[in-house]
């Protein structure tokens, strides 16, 4: 097996080899870095914890003490809230859930709003499926099996970011066993990674 050279923000350099993932690195780090770790800077951009590297880089490893991994965190959160909508409301199709300033939100299409009684059931199912240990699984899709496959599901408003904004192969992630989503990553390692989250509001 090949190996590969990377470069720790201190200047410090290890040998590792192709495949090794960035949060390997961290428990070889230490523990404790491992453990708080939330992802990864790779060559600048942001990169998943359990994304292989393949190449000579320079690595960075990013805790909820850096903005950016904050970001990721909350976008991570949003993906957990649309497992628990698609466990509770089977038949609610997705459409986007970005991470803001002081949190994140995820618009759903269904055929009656959700209610406050409604907040409460998925915050507690929310808790069941991080308390799983679920994985984010980053996939990648050929551009015109994505759009049959979101065809078939129904979701209009994936088919129409696919087409808009997708390229030729794409990424995708998945938790747990009913959700899939159109996105560009990067997302924390697991559900446990996720400590704390409050829904406050229905909108629309």
């Amino acid at each position: 097996m090949s190996s590969i050279q990377i470069t720790l923000p201190d200047g410090s350099e290890q040998t590792v080899a192709a495949g090794t993932r960035p949060l390997d690195v961290a428990r070889s780090i230490s523990p404790r870095l491992a453990d708080a770790a939330l992802v990864a800077r790779v060559n600048g951009d942001l990169y998943d914890l359990t994304r292989p590297l393949t190449a000579d880089a320079r690595l960075q490893i990013l805790t909820n003490r850096d903005a950016d991994a904050l970001e990721v965190y909350r976008h991570s959160t949003a993906h957990l809230l649309a497992a628990a909508v698609l466990e509770l409301f089977p038949h609610t199709r997705l459409g986007v859930g970005p991470p803001i300033e002081n949190g994140f939100y995820y618009d759903f299409e269904r055929d009656t709003p959700f209610t406050t009684e409604d907040l409460e059931k998925l915050e507690a199912k929310m808790w069941e499926l991080q308390a799983q240990d679920l994985k984010y699984e980053r996939v990648l899709t050929p551009k015109p099996e994505g759009l049959e496959k979101y065809r078939k599901l129904g979701e209009k408003m994936k088919v129409e970011l696919i087409e808009e904004k997708a390229d030729d192969i794409f990424s995708e992630y998945t938790l747990g066993p009913r959700f899939i989503d159109f996105c560009r990553g990067p997302h924390v390692p697991s559900t446990t990674s996720i400590k704390a989250f409050k829904l406050l509001s229905v909108a629309g």
